[in-house]
């Protein structure tokens, strides 16, 4: 389970030195940014690709080295 917040700042303090995931997901020229260390996460949807909290958020999780996620699996089906 992952505690949702809606406050970017928050997260960005929480995190510290922890590791972390993230995804970013685009549909219908909407981009949608998940953000998750240990059991907190952040989610939110931007109309535009060069929003600066979008932008300030990636620039977050790649100084920090969070894993980029490109999808998601099953623990049965990811080995056939």
């Amino acid at each position: 389970m992952v505690n949702l917040i809606e406050d970017w700042d928050i997260l960005e303090e929480y995190a510290g030195e922890k590791l972390g995931f993230y995804q970013l997901l685009a549909t219908d020229g909407m981009f949608e940014i998940r953000v998750q260390t240990g059991r907190v996460g952040f989610k939110r949807e931007f109309e535009n690709g060069n929003d600066p909290l979008l932008n300030k958020i990636l620039d977050f999780c790649r100084r920090h080295r969070y894993i980029r996620v490109s999808q998601k699996l099953r623990d049965e089906e990811f080995f056939k």
